[in-house]
């Protein structure tokens, strides 16, 4: 990247040396669970292309397929979250400022999800945005083992 844009670098973390499978360039289509449980994902992979000088995504059909889940974390941008599409339709419960409203443990009002970062308290610091983060992967830690 030229100057003043910082090189982008991707480094493998022990999480990928423990088996960790990295998948760039998808759209998440859809959650399919079975008995209030997450058991998979079906995406596509999508390719990015220049539109009268905007990138904008375009789907590849073709490459349609499902993935096992049991476990997803959302990382949605820097600014309140968008109301349209999952918010509302998991039903989640805002704040006056139309952010995502939580508990002390990072849980929404929708048992087994959970919310940090700009999504519950409006855009910020990113290192508000990371030590929200590391509460809230702290907090499903606790969840998921009791």
């Amino acid at each position: 990247n030229p100057w003043p844009f910082v090189a982008k670098t991707l480094k493998t973390s022990t999480s990928h040396e423990e088996g960790c499978e990295r998948l760039w360039n998808i759209s998440t289509l859809r959650f399919i669970g079975s008995e209030g449980n997450l058991t998979g994902l079906e995406i596509e992979d999508v390719e990015w292309k220049s539109d009268n000088g905007k990138l904008t995504m375009h789907p590849l059909h073709e490459t349609r397929r499902i993935i096992p889940a049991d476990l997803v974390l959302l990382a949605m941008g820097f600014l309140h979250p968008v109301i349209e599409g999952l918010v509302s339709e998991l039903g989640l419960e805002l704040d006056a400022r139309n952010n995502i409203r939580t508990d002390e443990r990072c849980r929404t009002n929708v048992s087994k999800v959970f919310a940090a970062g700009d999504s519950v308290s409006g855009a910020s610091l990113v290192v508000n945005a990371i030590a929200s983060g590391r509460k809230a992967a702290m907090e499903i830690d606790k969840f998921l083992k009791e």
